[in-house]
């Protein structure tokens, strides 16, 4: 079975995308968290189903979208690991 891991910058990323939503709607924050973790699930067992990331400068980075947020990820042995989550309008370069 694959494996999901997230980095402390991820788990970081996605505790404050949560507080924020659920500051208008926990139950809705719960669904999305829910969803991530569900897409994050799917990316480990198919992670050639990211975006190669190249562009970054980072070896071996992979990106895939999440509605208004991408996920930047990595390949490992047993699955992949998350590095990041970003709202897509964030300037990523600079990041």
């Amino acid at each position: 079975m694959a494996n999901v891991v997230y980095a402390p910058e991820a788990e970081n990323d996605i505790s404050h995308i949560v507080d924020v939503i659920a500051r208008d709607n926990p139950n809705a924050a719960r669904k999305w968290l829910a969803k991530l973790r569900g897409t994050c699930d799917t990316l480990s067992t198919q992670p050639n189903g990211g975006e190669m990331r190249t562009d970054l400068g980072v070896p071996g980075c992979r990106s895939f979208s999440f509605g208004n947020y991408v996920l930047f990820f990595r390949v490992v042995d047993d699955g992949i690991e998350v590095a990041r989550v970003i709202h897509g309008s964030r300037d990523l370069r600079n990041m």
